[in-house]
């Protein structure tokens, strides 16, 4: 699984027939990420047309599929009087790492090194991307369902952009580069929000494996109600996987008090639960019919608990505490320390909204219309839960370890000289033996009266020195 994860999905040992030209290798990259995303759409229809009998055209399970990648890329479809815009983010998931790793095989092909060899792979793979978006979405048109080819086009530039210059920058070792130009305060900020949103995803993800093992039997009853045969029934289980992550998104925001919604005058929060008539997927049958009361609100332990992390890593980032009363710049103040946390928290929440904004949606006309968090909502609760324990965190730890004595190794040894390290005394290195003539006679320590007095004996004549006396 590791090997999956880290080898390309494209073979880097043997360049392919574009190597080194980098129009070149995007457009081979980017076609190939672009057909095998459409191909992973395209298998459930044509898996249900073989099964009815291959009845029909084949154009209908090929239409429907460029349906399915619309709406995996949050191109909205308009479906009578109402309008599908809901995501499954699993799928929209895979669709990026398939950018992501074919940019990599591109950057690699075209041996990219700098920022402009970056730009010439980019642009390619993008302009590739959004005329194949254009073409699904003309595609995809019929009198009842019609697609946006401008907002597909648009969504299709903002994938591609995002996912090929992360694989671009990663394969050329640029990510790095461009990373450590950003000023320090600024990473720490990013870092710490980085922290608090992988937090909140992971409370969220409990929430959701918790929710999904308590109301098993109910998953069950509306997967058995269906009927839909092994084949409607593997094709339920994908699907209900792929919108795993937009429930993930979904429980964050009920930890964090805003909640969601399941449809108009819905309403999933700690507060209490109103539901209405809900889609038979059998993965909604997780949500809840009612809480344990007061005792809900323990969920924001979570959020404040990933507000604790962002604090802790900001301080670390942040390095030693200033010495009070230097002049010389030896540490980020206090003001600065807690402006780089609030500005963590306000990141967070920016990513935090945008996460929203993306699992949400609509899902038809009327009751449907309505789905998923609020954004704003979801970006003012995380500011605030975040924002306080990561600045009280980081006022606690600067204060516990205040700031750092220079002298604290004088203070320790005050007759010790602090030059001791640095000079030599001449006299005790000419009393040292020389090791490296171990094979040379010894000599006596103190020398003759004749050869103190002799000035050749002194150094003046280059002449080695007579032998010693040999004692007899």
């Amino acid at each position: 699984m590791a090997d999956l994860l880290t080898r390309p999905l494209l073979r880097r040992d043997e360049p392919a027939w574009g190597s080194r030209v980098p129009w070149l290798a995007a457009i081979v990259a980017t076609a190939w990420a672009l057909l095998a995303g459409f191909a992973l759409c395209v298998l459930p229809g044509v898996a249900v047309w073989i099964a009815e009998g291959a009845v029909g055209p084949l154009g209908d399970p090929l239409r429907f599929a460029s349906r399915v990648w619309l709406t995996a890329h949050r191109a909205g479809l308009e479906v009578g009087d109402g309008s599908f815009t809901l995501a499954p983010l699993g799928l929209t998931l895979l669709f990026v790492l398939l950018l992501h790793r074919s940019a990599r095989w591109a950057a690699h092909s075209a041996g990219v090194a700098t920022t402009r060899g970056a730009v010439a792979v980019v642009v390619p793979a993008v302009v590739t991307y959004v005329v194949g978006a254009a073409i699904i979405a003309g595609f995809s048109t019929t009198p009842g369902v019609a697609g946006d080819p401008i907002e597909a086009v648009l969504w299709a530039a903002l994938w591609s952009a995002a996912a090929v210059t992360a694989g671009v920058a990663h394969e050329s070792g640029l990510l790095a580069d461009w990373w450590w130009r950003v000023p320090p305060l600024m990473r720490a900020a990013l870092a710490g929000a980085g922290v608090a949103v992988a937090g909140l995803v992971g409370v969220g993800a409990v929430l959701m494996g918790v929710s999904l093992v308590a109301h098993t039997g109910r998953i069950g009853d509306l997967a058995t109600a269906l009927d839909a045969g092994p084949l409607g029934a593997t094709l339920l289980i994908v699907g209900s996987a792929l919108l795993v992550p937009n429930l993930v998104v979904w429980s964050a925001a009920f930890a964090l008090g805003p909640g969601f919604a399941v449809g108009t005058a819905t309403s999933v929060a700690p507060d209490g639960v109103t539901l209405g008539l809900v889609p038979a997927v059998p993965v909604l049958g997780a949500l809840p019919s009612e809480l344990p009361g007061s005792l809900t609100w323990l969920v924001v332990a979570g959020p404040v608990l990933a507000g604790l992390l962002a604090g802790l890593l900001v301080h670390r980032r942040l390095g030693p505490v200033p010495v009070p009363g230097d002049d010389e710049d030896t540490g980020v103040r206090l003001g600065s320390a807690l402006g780089v946390t609030v500005g963590a928290a306000a990141i967070a929440g920016i990513a935090m909204a945008v996460l929203a904004l993306l699992s949400g949606g609509s899902a038809g006309a009327e009751r449907l219309s309505v789905l998923g968090p609020v954004p704003w909502e979801v970006a003012a609760a995380t500011f605030g839960l975040v924002s306080v324990p990561a600045a009280v965190a980081v006022l606690v730890l600067r204060f516990r370890r205040g700031p750092a004595d220079p002298d604290a190794d004088l203070d320790a040894d005050p007759d010790a000289d602090p030059d001791d390290g640095d000079d030599v005394n001449l006299d005790e290195a000419t009393d040292e033996p020389d090791d490296a003539g171990t094979d040379a006679e010894p000599v006596d320590a103190a020398p003759s009266a004749e050869a103190v007095a002799d000035p050749a004996a002194a150094g003046d004549d280059p002449s080695p020195p007579p032998p010693p006396p040999t004692g007899r």
